[in-house]
């Protein structure tokens, strides 16, 4: 049920990293020493794993159908460090929710919103025409904006995300009890799929390390279960600079080889993270 007469979700989470001071993270933003070179104080926690914190407030106000038939757009505005105390709060407005995770002292690290049915901005997400699996690459190309390629599809990523890695992820990363994810056969996490957006990227060039994650546009449209063979095709959209950073807008479709459509994703990250001035 959504509208202004249904009541709001709340659910605390604390921010958390098995190791923030490992050197060997590959991502260098999520260990300590590598993000303070970046200007920041501790290491930061994943977007996507933030996002798969917030997951348990989405069902509990829009229910399982949202695997089915729901959508999800999620924007990362502030950083999150292990610790940090958070509440995820979820509004109906409009037919939807609105959907912020606060610190305990009141900044806004998430801010979206997810509803049922079709998303307003499905009709801006591109499909890709490669709906084979390509072959991995011995040597990738180094993503930059003059190379970046903008209006044309990535090479296809096959996936086969298992039962164990499902469940693995689901309780050492998101500290997750519902029985979805963690049973005999689990779901693959809404917060995995979009994790493989980065892989998709990766399976096509080489770029920065560090990224960081910007926003997620997720629209489901059907359970996605683990132990199948899938596939990621995905098409870029666009490259630019802003203060600095490098930025990369690219949509995915994630499918079975039979053609079946699982999800539709936008992704944003920075693939070239500019230090600050006071790093």
């Amino acid at each position: 049920m959504t509208g202004t007469g249904a009541p709001a979700v709340e659910k605390r989470f604390t921010a958390w990293m098995e190791n923030p001071n490992d050197p060997t993270i590959r991502n260098a933003i999520h260990a300590a020493d590598g993000a303070r070179q970046y200007g920041y104080r501790a290491a930061l926690v994943g977007g996507v794993t933030v996002y798969g914190w917030c997951v348990p407030t989405i069902l509990e106000a829009a229910g399982e159908t949202w695997f089915d038939n729901g959508w999800a757009e999620i924007q990362f505005r502030r950083p999150t460090y292990p610790g940090d105390e958070m509440t995820a709060r979820a509004t109906p407005v409009d037919g939807a929710w609105s959907i912020t995770a606060d610190k305990q002292e009141g900044e806004t690290c998430v801010r979206g919103q997810f509803g049922l049915g079709e998303a307003p901005w499905l009709g801006m997400l591109s499909r890709s025409s490669r709906l084979e699996a390509d072959p991995e690459l011995e040597k990738r190309e180094w993503l930059t904006l003059e190379n970046a390629p903008v209006g044309k599809d990535l090479r296809t990523l096959p996936l086969n995300i298992s039962p164990n890695e499902a469940r693995e992820t689901a309780t050492k990363q998101l500290r997750e009890t519902n029985p979805l994810f963690i049973g005999e056969q689990p779901l693959v996490h809404p917060s995995t799929i979009a994790r493989h957006m980065m892989t998709l990227l990766a399976y096509s060039y080489d770029y920065g390390r560090p990224s960081i994650h910007v926003s997620t546009h997720i629209q489901h449209l059907a359970r996605v279960e683990s132990g199948q063979e899938l596939l990621l095709a995905g098409h870029f959209q666009n490259a630019y600079q802003l203060k600095g950073h490098h930025y990369a807008i690219f949509d995915g479709t994630l499918l079975t080889p039979a053609g079946r459509e699982l999800a539709r994703i936008r992704h944003t990250n920075i693939f070239k993270v500019a230090k600050s001035e006071s790093a």
